[in-house]
């Protein structure tokens, strides 16, 4: 919560503070377990197939250490973008910040947005996520995939557009002045 509270300017209303779906967490714990899986078949190959003591301790560490780089590279890493990766609505602005990405930072002030819409497969609508599309004028369109409870977080972000006051109207257009062909001077 601390970077959602470093975020919002006083004044602003938090209504949506979500990650990730969790789906994005299915692949670094099947690494985790897989690999301590395929760890333990290793150590049982070690234990009857090398005799030697110093062997079998090196043999040992270097199995440690192939599964400590794979579960830190495949399992740690994704779960802490995922933890550190937040999508913020307020009642002005929609904040979507990755974890180790500043170059994917979006900060779209709702006065900007012109539609909004939302995107899901059928996986998607099994699992509940979807991608949600910020349409902002005349720029390309803003998708943050892996949203949970899309349509729920679309008809938030709908209904705050809805309670924004209307753009004021045009002021009255200047009389520009008129250009006269000839010569300087000339009237």
């Amino acid at each position: 919560m601390g970077f959602v509270r470093s975020v919002i300017a006083p004044g602003e209303t938090l209504i949506v503070h979500s990650h990730p779906h969790w789906r994005a967490l299915v692949r670094p714990g099947l690494v985790t377990v897989i690999g301590a899986g395929l760890a333990g078949i290793a150590g049982g190959f070690i234990e009857t197939q090398v005799v030697h003591p110093g062997d079998r301790a090196a043999t040992w560490a270097m199995v440690a250490g192939v599964y400590l780089l794979v579960v830190l590279r495949f399992g740690l890493w994704p779960a802490l973008r995922w933890a550190r990766t937040d999508l913020v609505v307020t009642d002005e602005r929609v904040l979507y910040r990755p974890a180790g990405s500043s170059r994917r930072c979006v900060d779209v002030p709702l006065r900007r947005v012109s539609a909004v819409r939302f995107r899901h497969t059928l996986t998607d609508r099994a699992l509940g996520t979807g991608c949600l599309i910020l349409e902002c004028g005349h720029l390309p369109p803003v998708e943050i995939d892996h949203v949970p409870g899309v349509a729920r977080v679309h008809a938030t972000v709908y209904e705050e557009l809805l309670r924004l006051p209307p753009p004021p109207p045009p002021g009255p257009i200047a009389q520009v002045p008129r250009f006269r062909w000839g010569l300087p001077g000339r009237r």
